[in-house]
């Protein structure tokens, strides 16, 4: 079995793709890299997972990846909760020499208020980790690169500073991805339920598709629009709840959602 993820090696998408990998119920062949999100998608198979981050505590979810769900037929069957620990790497030894860091657009954005208060001009890179091996490739004086620790011992690089992102608990969600009839099982469970639907086009809409759970006792854990691909000014919502399909009131509250959606797709318990 193979796992595909976005990054290069040591990115925060490869360390969650080796902790994941720990947990699963066959053996993993490789742990491979992709460069764009949807060639991973486009390689998912029977015997293939990919490992997708899709929300971030100080950046909000990671938009481009939900929208793939509303294109593929997948399932998750796992969550991993991954800390984020920024360090500033580079081939210079003294901290004061930096005039530019090098980094994925969310890692910088992560850092804003770190790299403003030093004056730091912020350069967008692909990837951390390729930002860390971009430097290490290249002689470019008084610049660094935003990465993690295991990128940046990789790539040769000295770690100046570590955990500069702005928020201390910075913490990134993934989920594991499988074909809706794979058979590939994690070992653990979370007693979660996510789900994407359109509501119908009626007053208070929204309301009545919430009702539906607060008349049964379903407290829930995340609610949040996405525009669709439907046409300007029309949201799924992407919904989520700490329980499981085969209790009664969750079946009681999607039987109600029914009534005032146009399209509902759970995208599995795990």
């Amino acid at each position: 079995m193979k796992i595909y993820y976005q990054g290069n090696p040591w990115s925060y998408m490869n360390i969650a793709s080796k902790e994941i990998s720990k947990n699963l119920d066959i053996e993993v062949e490789d742990i491979i890299w992709m460069p764009e999100f949807s060639d991973v998608w486009k390689k998912i198979s029977e015997e293939w997972i990919w490992v997708l981050a899709v929300e971030n505590s100080y950046m909000w979810s990671i938009h481009p990846n939900l929208y793939w769900f509303l294109k593929y037929d997948y399932k998750i069957i796992w969550e991993y909760y991954l800390e984020i620990n920024h360090c500033l790497c580079s081939k210079e030894d003294k901290l004061e020499n930096i005039q530019t860091a090098y980094s994925q657009m969310p890692a910088l954005e992560q850092c804003h208020n770190y790299l403003k208060n030093k004056d730091i001009t912020p350069k967008w890179f692909w990837d951390t980790a390729w930002a860390a091996k971009y430097l290490s490739n290249n002689d470019i004086k008084w610049a660094w690169a935003i990465c993690s620790e295991e990128a940046a011992n990789l790539y040769n690089l000295n770690i100046l500073e570590k955990n500069i992102a702005d928020q201390k608990w910075n913490t990134t969600r993934f989920v594991i991805i499988v074909p809706k009839n794979s058979k590939i099982i994690y070992s653990q469970k979370s007693e979660k339920i996510s789900m994407i639907f359109e509501a119908r086009d009626i007053p208070a809409s929204l309301y009545k598709c919430l009702w539906a759970f607060a008349t049964n006792n379903i407290n829930l854990s995340k609610i949040e629009s996405m525009p669709s691909y439907k046409g300007s000014f029309n949201y799924y919502f992407w919904l989520e709840c700490n329980w499981n399909l085969n209790e009664k009131w969750i079946i009681k509250s999607i039987e109600e959602l029914k009534f005032f959606t146009k399209e509902i797709r759970i995208l599995w318990e795990y």
